[in-house]
């Protein structure tokens, strides 16, 4: 069963469109050369991050941006936002009749169960001004106990979608 909610969630994300900001009046043309945000100190390269790098030097390099190591003129930084869902997993009805009248009930839901789920954010920074030029937030989300090739699939996707969007139309 949770496999075919699997892939009801996966098929139903293909369907929406990521959220795309940008800087209003930047030339875009003159972007060229990016580079992946280095991971601080504190910071321990997860296994989902890993697997944003893989799918951006996957395709930036086809929206016209080279991933170089120096010399950047743009640096990818990627995260994933957290956020609950709350989903009711019950809805009480009932029927009941007497001589002179018929009537029908139906309750809220009682009880509800909360997941935790994760936006995918990619914001491309002007490295000589470090201000944000090009934001995209996935339309869908990944849930918490998807498995490794459900997260590979998944953000490969999302990552295609949202720089797809790249650059923005004039």
């Amino acid at each position: 069963m949770r496999s075919v909610m699997l892939l009801v969630v996966l098929t139903l994300a293909g369907c929406a469109t990521p959220v795309i900001d940008y800087q209003a009046g930047t030339s875009f043309a003159a972007y060229s050369r990016a580079s992946m945000a280095p991971a601080t100190d504190e910071q321990v390269r997860s296994l989902d991050v890993a697997r944003v790098e893989q799918a951006v030097r996957k395709y930036l390099p086809v929206r016209g941006v080279q991933l170089v190591d120096n010399d950047a003129q743009l640096q990818v930084v990627s995260r994933f936002v957290e956020y609950s869902r709350f989903d009711s997993n019950e809805l009480f009805w009932g029927f009941g009749a007497t001589r002179s009248n018929v009537g029908v009930a139906v309750s809220t839901p009682v009880s509800s169960e909360e997941s935790k789920q994760y936006r995918l954010e990619i914001e491309l920074v002007d490295v000589a001004s470090k201000q944000v030029v090009w934001k995209a937030r996935s339309a869908g989300a990944m849930d918490e106990d998807y498995s490794s090739a459900a997260r590979d699939k998944w953000i490969d996707r999302a990552v295609q979608k949202m720089l797809a969007e790249y650059p923005p139309a004039p």
